[in-house]
């Protein structure tokens, strides 16, 4: 090792690189190696498992066991039409464990209870509390006998025995995107972190394309199967499909005809250089005073105001004297329920950063404004945003908007083009196609 830094110190630059590569594959590919076959063992392993328990339950009659493990109220509907179709089929006993999460927005070692178990609660939802606060006690999954694990987030959120890792001994872990793949680069690493995908057995993901970057992401790792990523459509989608009342309860004023209901959704985070929450804070309350024929809901991340705190963007005071601010309008509100299907489809118009809400929105088939800082589009996400109102700045907004409101909207039919290609929608909903997937994976091993 000795001899392999003193090469490196005295060789000229234009060897550097010559010398670090053979350096890596001399010291360390060996050891990757090595850490690969023990790998794939533990995928053999826990295969085996799988098979054995799922022959013992089909010869003992017993449904295929699926737990929901959910910490976060906003993003169910990730989960909602899929849970329904498995509560609906004597095959499936699925099951939600409610658990509080970690987050680097909270103190070093705290859990947040992000209301999961309310807001089960109050739309009558049987589940089960993964952690007693009275007693310090986390659930051990061991316990449920689970066939299936889905998990909310991709993110080490919840304590070991919780963890991937553990989880994929006991069941085959699945994953549905809570947010659809829009970026590349460091935001693409984050959103697709190679820990979680590495135990992982099946991904669920919105279509063809959308899988194609997947695999062409991950094409050199030895865990990565075409048959492990199914294209299924997206289940936050399936909602669209249904004939629920739309209620408007966000909005000032309600469905009041005459008014123009405007959609906030920015992000939650300043760090990625991409627009955010304080580009454009101060225009809308402006801009809402000076336009009484709009409505317009500001709907803020689960994130966002614990983060600000954390980062001293926006102080507790600050943050009150805002909702205040809210709160006395006439024309603006700010969505905190759980939920946000009734906002989608009671709004008009959407105004977004970058976030996975626009292609969310895209399905509604209204307009969209992306307020525009920093291209981190994939291929994807390019294909996307022409169908997308981009401004750059307050002016481009105000022009933007004042066009939409007028009933001017010439992206309308790119947008119904893009629908066709972004989405795949099965026949009965992404959730209905996940189960019968599911059913049949299980059925054949």
């Amino acid at each position: 090792m000795k001899n392999v830094i003193k090469r490196l110190l005295f060789a000229p630059k234009y060897r550097i690189k010559q010398l670090l590569r053979k350096t890596w594959i001399t010291l360390f590919r060996p050891m990757l190696l090595k850490l690969e076959r023990q790998d794939i063992l533990r995928m053999d392993s826990e295969d085996a498992h799988f098979r054995m328990c799922a022959m013992s339950r089909r010869a003992q009659g017993k449904p295929i066991s699926v737990l929901f493990a959910c910490d976060a109220p906003d993003t169910f509907g990730m989960f909602e039409s899929v849970y329904k179709s498995m509560a609906d089929d004597p095959d499936f006993a699925p099951l939600i464990v409610t658990l509080p999460y970690k987050h680097s927005t909270l103190p070093a070692g705290q859990y947040k209870d992000a209301g999961m178990a309310a807001f089960c609660e109050s739309r009558k939802i049987p589940f089960i509390s993964g952690y007693e606060k009275e007693n310090n006690e986390w659930l051990n999954p061991v316990s449920l006998m689970p066939d299936y694990v889905f998990f909310q987030t991709p993110y080490n959120v919840f304590p070991p025995m919780w963890s991937v890792q553990q989880i994929s001994k006991l069941a085959r872990v699945c994953y549905i995107p809570y947010a659809s793949l829009l970026e590349k680069g460091e935001l693409a690493a984050i959103c697709h972190p190679e820990m979680f995908f590495r135990f992982a057995h099946l991904f669920f993901t919105e279509c063809s394309l959308q899988k194609e970057l997947l695999i062409a992401e991950f094409k050199d790792r030895y865990w990565v199967s075409r048959k492990r990523i199914v294209v299924s459509g997206h289940p936050k989608i399936d909602h669209l499909a249904e004939k629920k009342e739309l209620c408007g309860k966000v909005w000032k004023r309600g469905k009041t005809k005459d008014i123009k209901r405007i959609l906030w959704t920015p992000r939650w985070n300043t760090w990625d250089g991409t627009c955010h929450f304080f580009n454009y804070k101060d225009y809308f309350v402006e801009f809402c005073k000076g336009h009484h024929e709009v409505d317009f809901v500001f709907r803020p991340h689960s994130l966002c105001f614990q983060n600000f705190i954390k980062t001293g963007e926006m102080s507790l005071e600050q943050q009150r004297q805002m909702k205040q601010t809210y709160d006395m309008s006439a024309n603006m509100s700010i969505d905190a329920n759980f939920e946000y299907e009734d906002t989608f489809m009671t709004s008009d118009v959407l105004v977004s950063d970058f976030s996975s809400m626009l292609l969310e929105y895209l399905a509604t088939g209204k307009p969209i404004i992306y307020t525009h800082r920093k291209n981190v589009f994939n291929d994807y996400g390019l294909k996307l945003s022409e169908g997308l109102y981009w401004v750059r700045n307050a002016r481009e907004l105000g022009d933007t908007l004042a066009m939409l409101l007028s009933g001017n909207d010439p992206l309308r039919q790119k947008r119904e083009e893009l629908m066709k290609v972004l989405y795949f929608i099965p026949e009965g909903g992404a959730g209905r196609f996940i189960k019968e997937y599911l059913k049949s994976d299980y059925r054949n091993v």
